[in-house]
């Protein structure tokens, strides 16, 4: 997978690049769908390219419209949830990870300046312990 983004904003930076799939419920439970999807996350927007032969531009889903993420259980499978201002979701499966999880990653884009209005975010322990272990350090 190419570590391309596309044109930057001023003042945006990337965060991590995924290789997710759309997942849909069926009567036979959750399915992948075709084609599986390049994920680029930066500190203002999640953009989401299909990976075909022929080149589309990527969907930009900025990160004000993202009320919630969270890791669910799809079936018996691990995916991400994603809910939007619209009232929409979307589920994902992530079959590959450049650095942190998912939506570890999506979580520090949310809680980017550009971001913190529309959603609060809560400090998890882990993340707690890990700057004190840091702070300690110095």
């Amino acid at each position: 997978m190419s570590t391309s983004v596309p044109l930057l904003l001023p003042n945006e930076y990337h965060l991590g690049e995924y290789h997710v799939t759309l997942a849909r419920y069926t009567p036979s439970g959750w399915k992948d769908t075709v084609p599986p999807l390049k994920a680029a996350v930066t500190n203002y927007r999640l953009l989401l390219q299909p990976q075909t032969r022929r080149p589309y531009n990527p969907a930009s889903i900025p990160s004000t419209y993202i009320t919630k993420v969270s890791d669910v259980p799809l079936d018996h499978r691990s995916g991400v949830m994603i809910a939007l201002k619209t009232g929409q979701r979307l589920y994902l499966f992530v079959g590959w990870a450049s650095d942190l999880p998912f939506t570890e990653t999506l979580q520090a884009m949310l809680t980017s300046p550009v971001g913190t209005s529309a959603f609060h975010h809560q400090l998890r322990q882990r993340d707690l312990k890990r700057m004190i272990q840091f702070i300690s350090q110095l």
